[in-house]
């Protein structure tokens, strides 16, 4: 027997050891970062809900128990017996069946229904047919992407178990090396806004943190991570970890697939969701526009199929020496701040990705406490001493008097949005100022996904902060989109908007690179009346960035391929303080915290300057040492 088997066998051994006869576990199975124990009487698991936890506690590995496949009631039958118990009063809107994880999900309007005694005769009947009920309050209709989502891993289940078993197999096998070097190479992210990735390489694993394209470039060199730069195969990555959903940090995770990738991708649910979301749209607009991308909706459904979802503050094993745990980032919906903890307590690393150190409508601040950190990757968007934001109240009331003004000389407003985080504060901001009276109150139209992304908001409450929340999960309310907003569904329906009088249009994309806000750009920027307002940053390279500072003559190819100068007579503004990213002094507060606990501090994502101005800040005003570099891309740094 091979170390690895051994290995795999002693933790066998150890779970069979704490097994009572009457358990009746018929095999155990590793899936993903999970053990998996098969057995044939889940009603004793159900029956003794402290056996688990206790086996847990002594291997220090994720346990989940199913019911062995031939003890389990056939889906149909299984629903219908589910249907006899559900009362009409629950408002019963589906019921998903998870193959894999043996669990059937009830989606409820009305939870409370499923209580008491109902609640007891469903668990007996899990008992009976083998299969554990969970049960989820759907408050409105599932978003598009959620149900593509669902289809096309219940699709794939028996590619997807097979998937988590050679994942398995890989993350518990035996710990071969003696080295300790841990090295991390940056492929994209470094000195500039766009294209994260960093890959990890530890003594036993390759872990891949991020993966994404810069929006503002057009040669491939610029806009993809430079994988041509080092010697790695796909098949030797151990994982790719996302630390949220926006395309500079995932866009370029479905060419991975493409070129032979075949292991897994972590991370929150609805990282998953608003990433396929992101994906599925890219490509939808590159076919609206007569372009081809560099990747497939096949390699989008790949990207689906070997995703892990983790939820926030979970210790789970990613590769032999690696532990993974996510954390809120304040940054958008599910955003996370990613805390490796390497071999047995060797180094343990912190990776921000995109953070907001301040609590916004949408999110608690960004979590920085860690058991240990002796190394610190931070961001920098707004890393320049000059990049100090007005407080939110201001840049609401900033933003409020602005479209005011426009709205009173008779002009419409566009606000180019991102469609998640930003577009879903300033519908926020809207709502509350209208009803308070102090804005206008003209005609909103809204057009592109950020419909689509909102409906995802509301399928997480959980991931908002407590006030929005509450107001989703117990009043019930749609907080973002009320009915004084119009939703543009189709192009021809712009018309109504241009002949209209003064109104307020919401439209992605945030930086006008592609989506229905370049076409609204075309026709309201050469009113002088109309104003432009960006609530967001704007990468260097992209249409945003050239409007923002001062281009008068832009050229646009109109989906019919002919090319059009828009000469910009409309006034624009940029309105800070509504940004997902901490500005200077949240960026310095949150360094802070780690005083005294890092030894190096690695400063990314963020334009040269920017970068340099931070890493300047942190040597000289917090640790008063040299602690903090800058990488350039393609460099790697050795950490230990």
């Amino acid at each position: 027997m091979g170390q690895e088997e051994e290995k795999l066998s002693n933790i066998i051994y150890q779970i069979f050891e704490k097994l009572p006869p009457e358990a009746q576990v018929s095999r155990i199975e590793f899936e993903g970062p999970k053990i998996a124990l098969y057995t044939r009487n889940l009603k004793f698991f159900m029956q003794n809900p402290t056996l688990v936890p206790s086996i847990v506690n002594v291997i220090k590995k994720h346990v989940v128990v199913k019911a062995d496949e031939s003890e389990r009631k056939e889906e149909e039958e299984a629903r219908q017996e589910l249907y006899r118990l559900i009362p009409k009063e629950a408002g019963l809107s589906g019921i998903i069946f998870d193959g894999i994880q043996g669990e059937i999900l009830i989606e409820v309007k009305n939870p409370s229904v499923m209580e008491g005694e109902v609640r007891e005769k469903i668990n007996r009947l899990a008992e009976d047919i083998g299969w554990k009920v969970k049960i989820r309050r759907v408050i409105y209709s599932n978003p598009q992407t959620y149900e593509f989502l669902v289809h096309t891993m219940k699709s794939a289940e028996d590619e997807r178990l097979q998937l988590l078993r050679d994942i398995g197999n890989r993350i518990f096998r035996e710990k071969i090396s003696a080295n300790k070097d841990i090295l991390i190479t940056f492929l994209g992210g470094a000195n500039e806004v766009g294209r994260s990735s960093i890959l990890v390489t530890t003594p036993e694993s390759k872990i891949l943190l991020d993966c994404g394209v810069n929006l503002g470039v057009s040669s491939s060199t610029e806009m993809f991570p430079r994988f041509d730069l080092i010697n790695l195969p796909l098949d030797e990555l151990d994982a790719v970890v996302l630390t949220h959903a926006h395309l500079d940090h995932t866009g370029f995770v479905p060419v991975l697939f493409k070129y032979g990738y075949n292991g897994p991708v972590y991370c929150t649910e609805p990282t998953l969701t608003l990433t396929t979301l992101l994906l599925t749209d890219a490509l939808k607009v590159a076919e609206a526009e007569g372009k081809k991308l560099y990747y497939e909706m096949s390699h989008v459904k790949e990207f689906i199929k070997h995703c892990i979802t983790l939820p926030y503050n979970s210790v789970t094993d990613i590769a032999p020496d690696v532990k993974l745990t996510l954390s809120n980032a304040g940054h958008i919906l599910g955003s996370a701040i990613v805390h490796l903890h390497i071999g047995q307590g060797l180094f343990n690393l912190v990776y921000t990705g995109d953070y907001k150190f301040n609590k916004s409508r949408l999110f608690q601040p960004a979590n920085y406490t860690f058991p240990r950190v002796e190394a610190l990757i931070t961001e920098s968007t707004y890393g320049a001493r000059e990049d100090v934001m007005p407080a939110r109240e201001e840049a609401e009331e900033r933003l409020v008097s602005s479209i005011n003004e426009t709205i009173n000389n008779g002009g419409k407003v566009l606000i180019p949005v991102p469609a998640v985080g930003r577009a879903q504060e300033i519908l926020l901001v809207l709502n509350e100022y209208i009803a308070q009276k102090k804005l206008a109150e003209v005609p909103i139209y809204i057009e592109g996904m950020l419909t689509e992304a909102t409906s995802i908001h509301l399928l997480y409450p959980e991931f908002l902060n407590k006030e929005i929340r509450d107001r989703i999960i117990f009043q019930g309310e749609n907080p973002f989109i009320t009915e004084r907003y119009t939703i543009v569904s189709h192009p021809r329906e712009r018309e109504e908007v241009f002949r209209s009088g003064p109104s307020i249009v919401l439209a992605t994309s945030g930086m006008l690179e592609g989506g229905p806000s370049v076409a609204y750009f075309s026709e309201l920027a050469e009113d002088e009346r109309n104003k432009i307002i960006f609530v967001s940053y704007q990468v260097s390279g992209t249409l945003g960035r050239r409007v923002l500072d001062g281009s008068k003559e832009i050229n646009i190819v109109e989906q019919t391929g002919k090319l059009r100068v828009v000469n910009v007579r409309s006034k624009v503004e940029k309105i800070d303080g509504f940004s997902g990213h901490s500005d200077y002094n949240q960026l310095l507060s949150y360094v802070s915290k780690f005083r005294n606990r890092v030894q190096k501090i690695i400063v990314v994502h963020g334009e040269e300057s920017k970068a340099r101005s931070f890493s300047d800040s942190i040597n000289r005003m917090i640790f008063r040492r040299q602690i903090a570099d800058i990488p350039k891309v393609g460099e790697t740094v050795k950490l230990s």
